[in-house]
């Protein structure tokens, strides 16, 4: 059985810059405040996971920073 032991988030979603997430331990609780990450985390791992069986131009879209539009662009609102 294979084990997601690290995890390594680069401008993705809430994540800005890279974030580096240990998850070696035998259980890992994650919490926190509304807007800290949570969602962004979990939907890091299950576009890891489905990255693995998509084509690239399929995923590139996830790999956007938070609060920007397909070309990359911020929105501000």
């Amino acid at each position: 059985m294979y084990k997601i032991k690290n995890l390594k988030l680069h401008n993705f979603k809430f994540f800005f810059g890279e974030q580096n997430l240990r998850l070696d331990k035998k259980h890992t609780l994650i919490y926190g405040e509304n807007g800290s990450g949570k969602s962004s985390l979990f939907w890091g791992i299950y576009t890891l996971l489905e990255a693995s069986f998509k084509q690239p131009i399929e995923t590139d879209k996830y790999f956007q920073p938070f609060g920007t539009n397909d070309n990359g662009v911020y929105i501000l609102s």
